[in-house]
């Protein structure tokens, strides 16, 4: 199953409707419309600035809500790809060029459109502050520029600290959601009184605002796809599975597995996923896969089906070492009587991660062992047998 993504063509067309709207309301209230009543002469037009910046900080600071995960049907072939149970927002998964794009582009367009705010106007400005000199000094929009790039990285700082805590801090994780809705109010306030500041004081404050801010939204973002990438390898994701039809399934065929997305359809009746690490270097995505039953080496074809190219038993794997390799990264999965299987790329956190989750799995599994003895641990593996409906057997562990 692929994660839902946005498509960086959406960041622009976000940041257009964004501008938009903040036009529309500098408008009304420029024109002395209230928007609350929809009536002429009810507000003074000096304040159509300061209300169009303080939307600008708003939209900045809660720029979050244009990476919410929802459910979506997928262009090809109209399935369903579920929210990510484990996930407050899709925000922690996405590419790093569409994080990190987000705040620039949505800060060119409030820039720019603040032109044509200031071209318009009953009430310019005064003279000497960021609204009065916005029409006559590139200064002005270059604080307005960093101001809304910062706002923008101090709310994916607080995002990227609410996901490392939401699977299993969950009282810090609420405690960041209302930091988070204190902080953009903050943010917002502090633009309404931008337009009235000195153009050489907001510049500076502007300048001081965004390095620190970036800093700290890198900082914490990879502090949380780290620890994300731990909880994943130890819990992977439950993802449903629909249920298959028994006119469009041979269960007397070899090979018959459950339908869903890679590695979910390579799995037999009976096996459960218990890990697996995914480098996407190679034009076809290759996997490292732990069941119940086996351990896996994989690809992902072109039409989103695994493709197994090596498997064996998981009482042979010895342990899961992740290393640089030159420029490459290396995550090797070493067994005791047969050659290594390893994949080239993919995320170093997530194969640190992947390596560590093993080594746990094959500590305890041969606890168990020392434990049991081969021959009892042999039978507590089998529980039950019993025939399935349609006359195949299941093993259930």
């Amino acid at each position: 199953m692929r994660l839902r993504t946005h498509k960086f063509f959406m960041t622009v067309v976000y940041g257009v409707v964004l501008t938009v709207l903040a036009l529309v309301a500098f408008s009304a209230i420029n024109a002395g419309i209230d928007p609350r009543m929809v009536d002429r002469g009810t507000i003074n037009p000096k304040y159509a600035a300061t209300v169009g910046f303080g939307i600008l900080g708003l939209v900045h600071s809660i720029a979050i809500i244009y990476f919410t995960d929802d459910d979506a049907l997928a262009a090809d072939g109209g399935r369903v790809e579920p929210t990510i149970p484990d996930s407050a927002t899709g925000f922690i998964r996405q590419a790093g060029y569409r994080v990190f794009s987000v705040g620039p582009i949505f800060s060119v367009f409030a820039a720019a459109s603040i032109f044509i705010w200031h071209a318009i106007a009953a009430v310019p400005g005064e003279s000497g502050t960021v609204w009065g000199d916005y029409g006559s000094s590139p200064l002005p929009a270059l604080s307005v520029f960093l101001a809304c790039w910062s706002a923008v990285n101090i709310g994916f700082t607080l995002a990227s600290c609410a996901e490392a805590c939401h699977r299993n801090l969950f009282g810090l994780f609420v405690t960041i959601l209302f930091a988070m809705f204190v902080v953009s109010l903050g943010i917002t306030v502090g633009f309404l009184f931008l337009p009235v500041q000195s153009t050489g004081g907001a510049l500076i404050s502007s300048a001081i605002a965004f390095p620190v801010s970036l800093f700290a939204l890198v900082g914490s973002r990879a502090w949380a796809k780290a620890r994300v990438a731990r909880w994943d390898a130890v819990h992977p994701r439950p993802m449903p599975q629909p249920q298959p039809q028994l006119d469009d399934i041979d269960p007397t065929a070899p090979g018959t597995h459950y339908p869903g997305g890679p590695p979910l359809d390579m799995l037999r009746r009976g096996e459960k996923l218990l890990m697996h690490f995914k480098s996407e270097r190679t034009p076809e995505p290759q996997l490292l896969i732990v069941t119940n039953q086996r351990f896996v080496r994989a690809s992902i074809l072109g039409s989103d089906r695994t493709f197994i190219l090596d498997q064996t038993e998981p009482g042979q794997l010895s342990e899961v070492t992740s290393q640089r390799v030159g420029h490459d990264l290396m995550t090797t999965a070493h067994f005791h009587d047969r050659q290594d299987m390893h994949v080239v790329g993919g995320d170093p956190m997530q194969s640190r991660a992947f390596a560590e989750a093993v080594g746990r799995f094959v500590r305890t599994t041969q606890r168990r062992w020392r434990r049991t003895g081969p021959n009892r641990l042999q039978q507590n593996r089998v529980k039950q047998v019993r025939t399935r409906p349609f006359g195949t057997t299941q093993i259930h562990r």
